[in-house]
């Protein structure tokens, strides 16, 4: 791949020669053609690191341009048909340019590409700490991935790595320079592609190491003061467009504003199909299945693999009545590359599914993968036991519930009373049922077996 790195830099040297260093060691053939070091006026030895390779070139800018405008001034600078844009403060895995290339070139309407990494907003976050710290930890975690889904659709992006086509610029532009030494310039970005139709993608076996918020370290900067300043800045230049208006609103956390400005988005970009998305989101709040289900479908033509699409579509579902359809949908979301906060909720979501149908063995295989993924969670510990109990196997949800009750959850005590009960010891089942009214004096249920147990002993 004819291929040009752009990465923009203001001291800290050392990491960005780890960062240069993990790129010249690409698997065989996925080297980058060119890497330019966008040097925003350091005063230490950035500007030596041309040395590092026949393909680093240094531009030296006589002031600190920021992120967006060191990028652009690399962008200019670029002669590859693929850029990718790149932190100074990050590490690659020897496979990352190869997975984000074909995510990009592999799928129609792929705007831009990012892969997961260890600090990162949104679902592209791996949560793997500092292992990716040393290649050897990037190639463990390189592998761990091999297997894992290629892609996962966004509607938004970090802009700490992002590959896209050169000549995609000619149509979208470059990034916004109002926003300083850096955020929400990605926002902005990534807006701007979204409403020509593009897709955003996340890579699901590319890993990236990333120190995080280095540069504004190194500048003495107040990240948090530097994030509400560049969020009123994206505010001022959206909010008076539409689809501005439903970006900022669900920013906001105010889903039904999002929709209703979505209505008149559609309108101005018919190609911006997170208008769908938007309505779908407040259709939920309203509560109008129907009216939910339909956009959400119109927006999964376009995002195939948005796997929040998915797991909201199968919700809408489940709220009309059709629970097989929607435990499809929840399957076709396994499919995308999810991140770790994801796999547990759809996990979670397609055991409690299968254990109301009565489907016990399925249940059990997804909660023992959630607890895989989340040993230490007492609610996944009772939902396990319940579906081992379904199975006949008391003796072993006994022991999952004593767990699970250790870890606080009352409504554990309740089921150990069950289990009593079905074994025939009556009194330690009693003894269950009156803890769990303490400890649940408003549950219903809680009583409700206290009653039946003491009814129990009477007939016996």
């Amino acid at each position: 791949m004819h291929l040009s790195v752009v990465i923009p830099c203001f001291n800290g040297a050392a990491l960005t020669r780890a960062c240069v260093v993990s790129l010249l060691a690409q698997d065989d053939g996925d080297a980058p053609t060119e890497i330019l070091l966008v040097d925003n006026g350091s005063s230490d030895d950035t500007a030596t690191l041309g040395d590092l390779s026949p393909s680093v070139r240094v531009l030296r800018q006589e002031r600190n341009l920021g992120f967006a405008g060191g990028v652009n001034q690399g962008l200019r600078a670029a002669t590859g048909e693929f850029v990718l844009v790149l932190n100074n403060d990050t590490q690659a895995a020897t496979n990352l340019l190869r997975e984000l290339h074909d995510v990009l070139v592999g799928h129609p309407r792929m705007g831009t590409v990012a892969p997961c990494s260890n600090h990162v907003k949104g679902d592209a976050l791996l949560p793997v700490g500092d292992a990716g710290k040393t290649a050897a930890g990037r190639a463990a975690i390189r592998d761990a991935l091999r297997d894992a889904p290629a892609l996962q659709d966004a509607t938004t992006l970090a802009g700490l790595c992002l590959l896209l086509r050169r000549s995609l610029l000619d149509e979208v532009g470059l990034f916004d320079e109002r926003f300083g030494h850096g955020n929400f310039e990605d926002d902005d970005f990534c807006l701007r592609l979204r409403l020509r139709g593009y897709r955003l993608g996340i890579a699901g076996r590319a890993f990236l190491h990333h120190e995080g918020h280095a540069t504004f370290r190194s500048m003495g900067l107040d990240l948090g003061q530097e994030l509400q300043k560049r969020r009123a800045q994206f505010r001022a230049k959206w909010q008076d467009d539409p689809a501005g208006r439903a970006h900022l609103a669900a920013l906001d956390s105010d889903a039904l504003a999002a929709a209703d400005a979505a209505i008149e988005a559609a309108v101005a970009y018919p190609a911006w199909t997170d208008a769908d998305w938007h309505r779908a989101v407040g259709a939920m709040l309203q509560p109008d299945a129907r009216t939910a289900i339909a956009h959400l479908r119109s927006f999964l033509r376009q995002c195939p693999m948005h796997a929040n699409a998915r797991m909201l579509l199968a919700q809408a579902l489940g709220m009309a009545g059709d629970a097989t359809a929607a435990r499809g949908e929840l399957h076709r979301a396994l499919d995308c590359a999810l991140s770790h906060g994801q796999q547990l909720r759809v996990l979670q979501r397609l055991g409690e599914a299968a254990y109301r149908a009565g489907a016990h063995d399925d249940a059990n295989r997804y909660f023992t993968s959630l607890q895989t993924l989340s040993p230490e969670d007492p609610e996944v510990l009772n939902w396990r036991g319940l579906s081992e109990l379904g199975r006949g196997r008391i003796d072993v949800a006994i022991g999952l519930f004593e767990q699970a009750l250790g870890g606080g959850v009352h409504a554990a005590q309740t089921n150990l009373g069950i289990c009593h009960a079905r074994q025939g010891r009556i009194a330690e089942a009693r003894a269950c049922f009156e803890r769990a009214v303490v400890l649940m004096p408003q549950d219903p249920a809680a009583r409700a077996n206290l009653a039946a147990c003491d009814k129990l002993s009477r007939s016996g």
